[in-house]
């Protein structure tokens, strides 16, 4: 048997060996991201991820929240939001049984016509989804809500009915790209992964999160998690809220594997340690079989995507994966919401689903 450590106490021929082995891997992956990035609206150049002198942001109070009770939930239905270099569709699904339903493009206000899309979340307030899109791979500093593709009044496409600053706006200090969306189900308020890494003052790169006021846009939380390059460059368009037992601290969580579709494991982040853009403690990791892009998780489990495929990975540990259905999605989708917010296994009340 050979140990994955043995080479490096061996002989100076294994050495040398497994020293050129691990560049050639580290160069693979970089042609394979660099090249995909001309026409894979899925994978950005290395070369976009983002620099900073520095990155400080101050935890600040929510506004209050008007939330009534939501009706019923228990949904089948699920959105996800597909990438590509524009007329990027929402498209929607019922899981249980498989089937493939209407889709449509965000309005220009949303900017569906040159939007490579990436979060989605439903909002049980009013039944509307929170988007984030990319113009190639900029973002472009908001967060929309539009109407389902399920719901609207004129088939095909998603009129906007809301739009909020993503923190400082477009162009400011905080980073304008969102890679994936998910709500708070106490609060109400929307968490979102940023998805280029950062690198601040020229140290290794992060994967930043940030908790956002739902009326406002400003951030109320924020933190980073080392960024995982070896997983598609570490553009992340994984994200969801999480509310596990069984798992150390706070009770609730955000579930993210760092990246984009390459397998890597699931990183669980305890939110009551995500404040002022300081590291956040990661209780825990779960390895998947598959590789992630959109994921969430919801009453029937893991629920999550790669670039071909839907699955549910069921409860924890997430290794009892069963395929639902194809996505239908040329480039895959970035990222899956299902028509509930409980963020708990097997449900937990009301899901706010109207639909």
């Amino acid at each position: 048997m050979v140990h994955s450590h043995g080479c490096f106490h061996g002989r100076p021929n294994c050495k040398r060996f497994c020293v050129v082995l691990l560049a050639m891997l580290f160069l693979g992956l970089a042609f394979a991201v660099s090249a995909a990035a001309a026409d894979n609206p899925a994978l950005p150049p290395l070369s976009a991820v983002l620099s900073r002198d520095s990155y400080d942001l101050t935890d600040t109070l929510a506004d209050p929240v008007n939330a009534p009770n939501p009706p019923p939930g228990g949904s089948m239905l699920l959105w996800g939001y597909e990438a590509n270099f524009g007329n990027s569709r929402i498209l929607s699904y019922n899981i249980a049984p498989y089937t493939a339903g209407p889709d449509c493009v965000p309005d220009a206000a949303a900017g569906g016509l040159t939007g490579n899309g990436r979060g989605v979340a439903f909002d049980p307030l009013d039944g509307n989804l929170w988007i984030t899109r990319l113009d190639f791979f900029l973002g472009d500093g908001l967060i929309h809500k539009v109407i389902p593709p399920n719901a609207t009044p004129t088939p095909g496409t998603c009129p906007q009915v809301k739009e909020i600053p993503f923190g400082d706006g477009p162009g400011g200090l905080i980073q304008d790209d969102i890679g994936a969306l998910d709500l708070d189900q106490g609060s109400k308020h929307i968490w979102a992964a940023g998805y280029l890494p950062i690198s601040v003052g020229g140290g290794p790169a992060r994967n930043y999160f940030y908790l956002v006021d739902r009326n406002n846009g400003k951030i109320l939380q924020s933190c980073f998690i080392p960024a995982n390059l070896l997983n598609g460059g570490g553009f992340n368009d994984s994200l969801t809220y999480a509310r596990l037992p069984g798992v150390p601290g706070s009770g609730q969580y955000l579930m993210t594997d760092g990246g984009e579709f390459f397998s890597a494991p699931l990183e669980v982040i305890d939110t009551a340690t995500c404040h002022n853009a300081q590291q956040a403690t990661v209780v825990a990791t779960f390895s998947t079989t598959h590789g992630l892009t959109g994921i969430d998780f919801e009453w029937p489990g893991l629920l999550s995507a790669d670039p071909y495929f839907l699955y549910n990975d069921g409860n924890q540990p997430f290794t009892s994966s069963t395929v639902i259905g194809p996505t239908t999605a040329t480039f895959g989708l970035e990222d899956i919401s299902l028509c509930g917010f409980r963020g708990k296994f097997g449900g937990d009340g009301n899901d706010g689903c109207r639909y």
